[in-house]
């Protein structure tokens, strides 16, 4: 649990580096104090090469779907989503297009979530 979805505009694909910004967006979560165990997040990256910012604009995105099993007030949840806007900025190499970056928490329904462990051999 929490599952980490970061979408990204593939125009600034060049200005970061994937696996990095996996690794220090999972480590901020980590930081927050509010996820055990640690290996209990899931981050991933999903580059989106078909997309429209706003009416057109030339900019790129970054944005973090970040879902938690219900429970968790606002203040956790603006906490986490400014401390991973904030992470992203900070992996984010300079150029030339202007970059939204956002992010947004919402509750994954605890009564109906179901998850399992299978073991590797």
């Amino acid at each position: 649990m929490p599952h980490l979805r970061i979408e990204y505009s593939t125009n600034i694909a060049e200005r970061f580096d994937p696996a990095r910004l996996a690794e220090a967006a999972a480590a901020t979560l980590l930081a927050s104090g509010v996820f055990e165990p640690p290996h209990s997040i899931k981050a991933r990256l999903i580059p989106v090469a078909h997309f429209r910012v706003g009416g057109g604009a030339d900019h790129g995105f970054l944005h973090a779907d970040l879902a938690l099993l219900s429970g968790r007030d606002t203040a956790t949840k603006a906490a986490l989503t400014g401390a991973l806007v904030a992470c992203l900025g900070q992996q984010l190499q300079p150029g030339p297009l202007t970059v939204q970056i956002t992010a947004e928490a919402r509750d994954m329904d605890r009564d109906s979530y179901s998850k399992v462990l299978v073991p590797g051999l």
